[in-house]
């Protein structure tokens, strides 16, 4: 799945309709710039979905890949073997979150960055979609991101954490992607030299104060993300552009 200047430009400008999450801690990093409408249920593949049980506000599930390049569920990896990891470890030996059936369709999937289009570590989204009531906020304690070669061999993991103050930008309507700072993008190039375009790419995380569900995550390209400089030039351009022709239907 990739998304164009146009898909991330207007996401942008929709953005700010919405409060400001907090802070968050890791190598995958909230990033506000980039606002992704329309991809919730229905035929968008996912990487991971969970709900919590018994009407439980805590959810927590994984997704791997095995020695036979199969995918896998359960059996999340320590924050140890996880790159310059947040501390926080998905709950150990858990399926209580996932959402059934288990199985590679449409709610679980190891995609891998050929399929994706990616090349490179800046290309790489994760897409989160709440649904939660009336938009209430909810925790991603820990959310990791794993890459595997194709036959199913480890490479690595990085991880992140957010608070979001709401989710009125939920499932259905829009996400909010997470995508890997600058610091361990160089660190992940090199897992995806060594993988190529077979690199398959693996979700786990951990999720409290949700009251709603099911929760989502989906893996894609976000290429090119505009920096904010970019979107204050190109408004500033099309608003001058305006004040021209204003100023020609005068004369």
């Amino acid at each position: 799945m990739k998304f164009t200047l146009s898909t991330l430009a207007a996401g942008a400008v929709a953005a700010v309709a919405f409060a400001a999450p907090h802070t968050a801690f890791g190598s995958l990093v909230y990033n506000s710039a980039i606002f992704v409408s329309a991809q919730g249920f229905g035929n968008v593949p996912r990487a991971l979905t969970l709900q919590s049980p018994n009407n439980d506000t805590f959810e927590s599930g994984a997704v791997g890949v095995s020695g036979a390049g199969a995918i896998t569920f359960g059996s999340p990896i320590a924050d140890s073997s996880v790159f310059m990891g947040n501390g926080v470890s998905t709950v150990a030996g858990t399926n209580a979150g996932l959402v059934n059936p288990l199985a590679d369709n449409q709610k679980y999937g190891t995609p891998t960055t050929g399929s994706l289009g990616i090349t490179t570590a800046s290309q790489i989204g994760v897409l989160f979609n709440a649904t939660e009531p009336d938009g209430n906020s909810v925790n991603i304690t820990d959310v990791t991101l794993k890459f595997y070669t194709n036959g199913g061999t480890f490479l690595g993991a990085i991880d992140g954490q957010q608070t979001f103050a709401n989710t009125l930008a939920g499932n259905g309507s829009a996400g909010f992607v997470f995508t890997i700072d600058l610091l361990q993008q160089a660190t992940v190039n090199g897992w995806l030299a060594l993988g190529g375009a077979g690199t398959k790419m693996a979700l786990e995380a951990s999720i409290q104060d949700a009251t709603g569900g099911p929760e989502s995550f989906t893996i894609l390209n976000v290429s090119p993300i505009p920096e904010p400089e970019t979107y204050a030039l190109m408004f500033g351009g099309l608003g001058a552009l305006g004040f021209v022709a204003r100023r020609r239907r005068r004369v």
